[in-house]
């Protein structure tokens, strides 16, 4: 499904990295095939590694295992790689959507190469599909520029998902912790911690109710495949009465929501 709407993103930069020992050496390769699929599928006017400069948008793709073998019976010519896409607004560095995606070889052994190649290739073209699908063909639109709502309605009002409680005055003084929370939490799911990344958002939200906290548990329950509690936890937020740009994102992920449901 559509993880966000890329149309009005130029530059992307792309970042692979792995927590799982056996795919330590994989990860370059991973690199190098997503940003050929992204340039041959994609319209952004430059697809990049994230360390070579700053991009508008930034993929982290976590290589989460490997491993050989079919579903009715070891083969060691089958093998397949699991992985967490997280996309990241390189401006504001504000989440815009996770995905899983598995790439799971043919069975063949295709010139004398492991079979986790072919994996990997699959993955590379689906993430290529994937963003596809969320508007990075077709010519570049104009970005509204970023305006920072300050304290108030919008950027602190409401409630925290799952708790139940209503909406009150917003207490600034915990902003820079909540944030913090906020932004540990972003840390985890880069590296494919979710239920960690998960805490970590809720804490945030408790603490200072917020449509961008809310919406991040939204992408963390997804992730975890909770779907009625993500579609919960971002309805919980678009109540918030969040920006115009914020709530366009939440839109498009309860609408992807819904859809899988």
């Amino acid at each position: 499904m559509p993880v966000a709407n890329l149309q009005s993103y130029r530059t992307i930069g792309v970042r692979v990295h792995s927590n799982a020992f056996a795919a330590q050496g994989k990860t370059m390769r991973m690199e190098a095939a997503v940003l050929d699929r992204l340039r041959k599928k994609c319209q952004f006017d430059k697809v990049f590694r994230a360390d070579q400069g700053r991009a508008d948008i930034l993929i982290d793709l976590n290589i989460a295992g490997t491993a050989r073998g079919g579903d009715t019976g070891w083969n060691s010519s089958t093998a397949s790689v699991d992985t967490l896409l997280v996309l990241t607004d390189g401006q504001d560095g504000e989440l815009l959507g996770t995905a899983r995606i598995r790439g799971k070889s043919s069975g063949m052994i295709i010139n004398n190469a492991p079979p986790e190649n072919e994996a990997i290739d699959i993955v590379a073209t689906t993430v290529a599909d994937l963003l596809a699908k969320s508007g990075c063909t077709g010519p570049r639109v104009a970005r509204a520029p970023i305006v920072d709502p300050g304290p108030g309605p919008g950027s602190g009002s409401g409630g925290d998902p799952g708790s139940g409680s209503g909406s009150g005055p917003v207490d600034e003084s915990k902003r820079a912790e909540a944030d913090a929370l906020n932004d540990k939490g972003k840390e985890r799911l880069y590296a494919d911690d979710v239920p960690g990344a998960l805490a970590l958002f809720q804490q945030a939200n408790r603490l200072l109710p917020d449509p961008r906290y809310g919406f991040n548990i939204c992408l963390a329950l997804g992730t975890q495949e909770q779907w009625d509690a993500a579609l919960a936890a971002c309805r919980e937020a678009r109540a918030m009465n969040p920006p115009a740009a914020l709530a366009a994102k939440i839109d498009r992920r309860m609408e992807a929501l819904v859809k899988r449901e």
